[in-house]
């Protein structure tokens, strides 16, 4: 279940780095961002990516090992979201993005 729960939140801290993009924030929201908001999406995008790696880390015991399962988690839901930004259709790229979110709050409540 923690494997999942980084996952979801590695994904999601993606998507919100690419909302701090003015093309990928068009492409996810379907309108131009406002330049106040770029700070406090890179913050959310960051700070959700280190959150990730505490599920790793509870779930593999050896430090080097939940180091190298992060960084491979971490590909596959950047992998994940060039998928969705690059073939996804335009009408549904933001509700696509919008899933692991809530996904990382489902595992959340589940583990909690």
């Amino acid at each position: 279940m923690l494997p999942w729960l980084s996952l979801a939140l590695c994904y999601a801290g993606f998507v919100a780095l690419a909302l701090a993009m003015p093309r990928h924030h068009e492409e996810l929201r379907g309108r131009k961002p406002d330049p106040a908001h770029r700070r406090p999406w890179q913050a959310a995008g960051v700070g959700l990516l280190v959150l990730s790696v505490w599920p790793a880390a509870r779930w593999w015991p050896n430090a080097a090992i939940a180091v190298s399962a992060w960084l491979g988690i971490a590909t596959v839901a950047a992998f994940a979201l060039a998928m969705v930004l690059t073939w996804g259709r335009p009408g549904s790229r933001g509700r696509l993005a919008a899933l692991p979110a809530g996904a990382a709050l489902l595992c959340g409540l589940l583990l909690g």
